[in-house]
């Protein structure tokens, strides 16, 4: 009797510190400073630091530009202390606790610190996380409902994964079913996302389980959330334990490109479930193989399943090839800056391009997947196997990987590699400029006119109708947000003249018109042209996919 009543006691005590944090209860540990994250409302949540009495000042994990972006917009809610780019410090009246109301933004560096869901509130707490200085740092979430690590919990949740960990803290409890896997769609998504979503979802894991067998699949919590921002309809997302997919002024009834955008986000992002994100962190080159390799995979896995055609797979690796040709522009790899990769996206483009050619290119016998499997599987029994040697090479041996290394190299021109590359396997020719690569062009055009103008800095957005240009301070031209749908009277995007009529402006009047969405026009000064190509590599698909598939490879191709 006496362990019944000792239980029910006990049994009360948890639910009313439950209730406690639910509410607001502060976690404390001896060891060290506490974090906790408590969603206030759907559109915002608070967090708090408990600090030891000796501890003033604390380091953040994420610091500089990235800490300063994050918590340039953080609240105090007391006068007890300020969370700065690089650390958070506490006033001299020694508060025990710090307090910040942080807004859920859309646009946020890496992944976000709080992003709305409209019923809650995704957050990752990489981006609230302290060093070790004043002790072992406990994370900990309160909210009605809390999906976090494979598990769906009420109340409160205690973070093991610490600064790694993503959650969703949402308005209402969600229940687990036993066996499924947890996940949370935005109502506000229709009922035609929504199957797709899952269909691809599963398509992808799937495929991928059978051709990387020694890969490890590590099944995440998913979340699919409507947004709006400026412009039609996007996506966006990352792939953390909770795997987030954004679909920005999503269509009800989405039509082919929506639907073709979404099974591009969902592949990718499913794809590196089966990745080693964290083992790859110490490569040179770490976000392409990381990001490269989700793109390959992604596209492998479209052309497998039958989401993309040949003519499709085609279009697709093309246009990768022309993005990572266009901004490298004549440079070697190494030539480019992080943060010029990162703000063009060339560890997808020029990672999935890299990947691809690369693979078909190998030597040896096995397919291609089998080499990202081989790769996989040593890093996951804690090795560290050569990238190169791992995708040219596989187990054959002698073997020195040739394609890959020049690519990545400080060596000559990434175009003269491609040229060298092509010119040996015969695996893509030299042809007149697609439509899209014509936009691409457009594009780059625009972003040059922007940065001459503007003392190298730009600011754009591409959507259907056209260009958005960030207005930018103390640029004449461009000081205003300004939405460009002509240019020299001819619409932006889909007419094969207006890289042409651009050309021809800037070296006859050494200006361009660029026609406003709302009617205005801006006059923009042109002092010298963006060069347009006249040629562009296109992919012979059938002989990629041929050699993509074929578990022996030739020495030569043409």
């Amino acid at each position: 009797m006496r362990v019944r009543i000792f239980l029910i006691l006990l049994a009360v005590a948890s639910s009313a510190q439950a209730a406690d944090i639910s509410g607001g209860h502060r976690f404390v540990t001896d060891e060290g400073p506490a974090v906790q994250l408590r969603l206030l409302s759907p559109d915002a949540i608070e967090v708090s630091y408990t600090l030891p009495a000796q501890c003033t000042a604390v380091p953040f994990i994420k610091k500089g530009q990235d800490g300063q972006e994050t918590r340039a917009n953080w609240q105090a809610l007391d006068d007890c202390g300020a969370a700065g780019a690089d650390q958070l410090s506490r006033n001299k009246g020694a508060c025990p606790v710090l307090r910040f109301r942080v807004p859920p933004a859309i646009s946020q560096p890496g992944y976000p610190a709080a992003f709305p869901l409209g019923q809650g509130v995704y957050v990752h707490l990489s981006k609230y996380a302290l060093a070790d200085s004043c002790g072992k740092v406990g994370y900990h979430f309160s909210a009605p409902g809390i999906l976090m690590d494979g598990h769906s919990y009420q109340g409160a949740a205690v973070a093991n994964a610490a600064e790694d960990t993503a959650a969703l803290l949402l308005q209402a409890p969600q229940a687990q079913r036993d066996g499924e896997p947890v996940a949370w769609f935005d109502p506000r998504l229709s009922a035609a996302a929504v199957a797709q979503i899952k269909a691809v979802a599963e398509g992808t894991v799937n495929y991928l389980r059978v051709a990387l067998p020694d890969a490890r699949y590590h099944p995440p919590i998913m979340a699919a959330v409507y947004a709006t921002r400026p412009g039609g309809p996007g996506i966006g997302g990352d792939a953390g334990d909770v795997l987030r997919l954004s679909l920005f002024n999503w269509p009800s009834a989405p039509g082919p490109d929506e639907q073709a955008n979404l099974r591009l986000l969902v592949a990718h992002e499913f794809s590196h479930r089966f990745q080693l994100r964290d083992a790859v962190d110490v490569y040179p080159d770490a976000s392409l193989i990381h990001e490269g390799g989700g793109e390959f995979l992604r596209w492998m896995t479209s052309v497998q399943q039958g989401w993309l055609t040949r003519a499709q797979a085609a279009a697709d690796l093309d246009q990768a090839l022309t993005n990572c040709a266009l901004y490298a522009e004549q440079r070697s790899w190494r030539a480019l800056t992080p943060r010029f990769i990162r703000a063009n996206r060339l560890q997808y483009s020029c990672g999935l391009a890299i990947y691809t050619y690369v693979l078909a290119a190998r030597q040896g016998v096995g397919t291609a997947m089998s080499r990202i499997n081989g790769f996989y599987k040593e890093l996951g029994s804690g090795g560290k196997p050569d990238f190169g040697k791992s995708m040219e090479c596989g187990s054959s041996s002698p073997c020195e990987p040739r394609w890959l290394n020049l690519l990545l190299s400080a060596n000559g021109s990434m175009d003269q590699h491609w040229i060298d590359l092509f010119g040996a396997t015969g695996l893509a020719t030299l042809q007149q400029p697609s439509q899209a690569q014509r936009d691409a062009m457009v594009l780059r055009a625009v972003v040059k006119l922007m940065k001459d103008n503007c003392g190298g800095s730009s600011g754009t957005t591409e959507t259907p109708e056209g260009i958005i240009l960030d207005g930018i301070k103390d640029c004449k031209t461009f000081s205003q947000d300004a939405y460009v749908t002509r240019i020299e009277g001819l619409p932006v995007f889909g007419n094969p003249a207006t890289g042409e009529a651009i050309t021809a402006a800037c070296k006859l009047r050494h200006r361009i018109e660029l026609g406003l969405r709302d009617g205005g026009k801006l006059d923009a000064p042109c002092q010298q042209p963006y060069v347009m190509r006249q040629q562009f590599y296109h992919a012979d698909i059938d002989k990629v996919l041929a050699a993509l598939t074929s578990a022996r490879r030739e020495a030569e191709y043409k």
